[in-house]
């Protein structure tokens, strides 16, 4: 068979996997939905009641619309959770035996790994759309409508990319579910808050702001909201966020070196 076949013959399982598992799908909407529904109408509504905090929010944060602020980061972070989180399922594979199974067969061996890929690219294409649809019923109004969506997935992808295959890689070297959990745990939260999600970098103490320039999601989550605040194509353009796009596609390409090492050693040992 060939890599194409071997590919979309795994994807379809994974597919079949989320066709008869939709409460996972639902309970992985239900986090950023709590902050998007929340979170952001909350602090949007106290903004609007002061006059001083409008002002305030126009020095450090470039608007008053929260809500639209806020919601370029839940973007992200939903596709930063599934992609930490898209090795779990190989891990379960290898403890359960089904991986030698699979290795055993006359499979491509970089089926594997890039039918998970593309699974969890479009898992969370799928979920941030559901987002996107509530945020808009909520009062998310991108300037540019046609802009927004499109900067969104392009550098939602470029995260994705390499943060799956980093995710991958990881379930190959961790032999039980257990550590895997502990560690991906563990990384979410510095990457959560060290990251203008909830506040832009300007806002943000000298030392947060500098260390969350080392953070990929910020390099994800600065150029789509600054589609959404932008008024037309060319506005956003000014901007030269293709510093931001070849930052993730140098932690894509350290991400791919090291998945390709370790993936290959345990295909070989």
């Amino acid at each position: 068979m060939s890599l194409v076949a071997d590919t979309w013959g795994q994807t379809q399982r994974w597919l079949i996997h989320l066709r008869k598992d939709r409460m996972s799908l639902m309970l992985g909407i239900l986090q950023p939905m709590i902050l998007l529904t929340l979170v952001g109408p909350l602090l949007h509504h106290v903004v609007n009641d002061a006059g001083e905090l409008q002002q305030l929010m126009r020095e450090r944060f470039q608007t008053t619309d929260y809500l639209t602020f806020l919601f370029s980061g839940i973007a992200v972070f939903t596709i930063l959770v599934n992609s930490i989180l898209g090795g779990i399922p190989v891990v379960f594979d290898r403890e359960t035996g089904f991986m030698d199974k699979v290795l055993a067969s006359p499979v491509s061996r970089l089926s594997i790994v890039a039918a998970r890929f593309l699974y969890v690219i479009l898992y969370s294409l799928i979920q941030v759309g559901i987002i996107s649809v509530v945020a808009v019923a909520l009062g998310v109004r991108p300037e540019a409508w046609l802009l927004a969506p499109v900067v969104l997935v392009v550098f939602g992808a470029l995260l994705a990319a390499g943060i799956s295959v980093l995710s991958l890689a990881l379930a190959f070297v961790f032999p039980h579910h257990s550590i895997f959990f502990a560690i991906t745990g563990f990384l979410l939260t510095p990457f959560l808050v060290l990251s203008p999600t909830f506040v832009s970098l300007d806002a943000m103490p000298q030392w947060m702001a500098s260390v969350a320039q080392l953070n990929p999601m910020t390099h994800a989550i600065e150029p789509i909201r600054a589609a959404f605040f932008a008024e037309s194509a060319s506005a956003w353009l000014s901007k030269d966020w293709a510093i931001s796009a070849l930052l993730l596609l140098v932690f894509d390409a350290l991400c791919f070196a090291f998945a390709v090492r370790v993936i290959r050693r345990r295909f070989e040992g």
